[in-house]
């Protein structure tokens, strides 16, 4: 079992990384050192105490989860990457968009299909959305996203070998830690 806290709230998520005995995730969660007096995002003790246990934090690629307010971009998203890189090592940080190019939130999304704002208690998340009424970042809205993501982690530095661990590795690593 994977064991992930993503949607819990501050007290939960501590809680949970005091009681595990294995890694634990943030299959999709952001940080609040960026983006300030966000409930939705995880705070850098919440990183540290992720990261001794061993676990790995998912980078979400919806725009009201990576910044304040508009415009956001790649980079904004990257800044997250590099937070937690900075915070414990590259080795904790992978992709956790949460956004299914082909649906919920997306350009792509079936006609009468469900927003996100159905979703209970949405208003916690301080959304805001594009011109068109979708969550989506432009740049990570497409089937080559990960290029564009790829291009960003380029442009700050990072090699080839933490390049990988954050496109898949590290969830790799962990998944089949708890999975073994």
């Amino acid at each position: 079992m994977v064991v992930d806290v993503a949607h819990c709230g501050d007290r939960t998520t501590l809680d949970a990384l005091d009681a595990a005995t294995k890694s634990v995730v943030f299959s999709h969660a952001s940080c609040r050192a960026l983006i300030p007096g966000h409930l939705r995002c995880k705070t850098d003790e919440m990183i540290r105490t992720l990261a001794e246990g061993g676990g790995v934090m998912g980078i979400p690629f919806i725009r009201f989860m990576i910044k304040g307010g508009p415009p956001v971009s790649v980079d904004d998203v990257v800044d997250h990457f590099e937070h937690v890189a900075r915070t414990v090592g590259v080795e904790h940080v992978g992709i956790g968009s949460d956004l299914d190019i082909d649906g919920f939130g997306s350009p792509r999304q079936p006609p009468g299909g469900p927003g996100p704002e159905g979703q209970p208690n949405f208003e916690r998340y301080q959304p805001f959305f594009t011109d068109e009424g979708y969550v989506h970042i432009e740049g990570l809205n497409h089937p080559k996203r990960v290029f564009n993501l790829t291009e960003g982690f380029i442009r700050r530095g990072f090699n080839d070998d933490e390049i990988r661990l954050m496109l898949g590795g590290n969830f790799v690593r962990v998944l089949s830690e708890l999975w073994s």
